[in-house]
């Protein structure tokens, strides 16, 4: 945020209620509170309120993601008045989980008894539809906007073979550009612990965004011509 904040971009730091003191969905309800929020008041600081973005870490990359493919799902928006938006025109994650139903292996199987338990506090059996609807792998359509999602690719927390499934679904059906950045040698977190690999996805990221920021500025231009 700090590189971001030095080359102009205005950055609002979204804070959101947490399991398990807070059921599912309150994590993602606040997420969208604060896009609906920056909307109205970013032009109070100088933002823009036309293109707006979000990204996040591990939990946060999910969130973010899921915001920008679910911008209209009625229990996402629970606590929204009618006429907020909670959309977002650039989605940026990093190292996030985007399949809450996989049970294939022994960690992934093991995160979901935790999501059961603990954050969801409902079964995947009998509310296979929750576990779906906050699966952004589900949620995948034409109409999602750009996105960026990095990776390591030795992540041991959310191996790199979700978030390679998650841009192969998307890429198939999204209009938008879906970049993807797999870092080599680095794990979870690795912006906290690798120079490297936090400058090259500092790096990605700004430069993703500005280029959405261009894309979508003159898609503006000529829906207004």
């Amino acid at each position: 945020m700090a590189h971001l904040a030095e080359q102009g971009w205005v950055c609002v730091s979204v804070q959101y209620r947490v399991a398990p003191r807070h059921q599912w969905p309150r994590h993602i309800q606040d997420v969208r509170a604060a896009v609906a929020w920056t909307r109205t008041h970013i032009h109070e600081v100088g933002g823009d309120p036309k293109f707006i973005a979000t990204a996040g870490c591990s939990a946060g990359g999910h969130l973010a993601a899921l915001t920008g493919l679910a911008p209209h799902d009625a229990d996402f928006n629970a606590e929204l008045t009618p006429d907020a938006d909670s959309s977002v025109d650039a989605v940026v994650s990093l190292y996030g989980r985007y399949d809450w139903t996989d049970r294939t292996t022994r960690d992934s199987d093991e995160f979901v008894g935790f999501l059961e338990r603990v954050v969801v506090r409902k079964t995947m059996e009998r509310h296979s539809e929750v576990f779906e609807n906050a699966s952004p792998i589900t949620r995948t359509h034409p109409d999602a906007p750009p996105f960026l999602v990095i990776h390591g690719d030795s992540d041991h927390v959310i191996p790199v073979q979700e978030a390679r499934a998650f841009v192969t679904q998307l890429r198939a059906v999204s209009t938008s550009a879906v970049r993807y950045l797999e870092i080599p040698a680095v794990g979870h977190g690795f912006d906290l612990t690798d120079r490297w690999g936090a400058q090259a996805a500092i790096e990605a990221a700004s430069q993703f965004l500005e280029a959405a920021r261009r894309d979508h500025q003159t898609r503006l231009d000529v829906q207004v011509v």
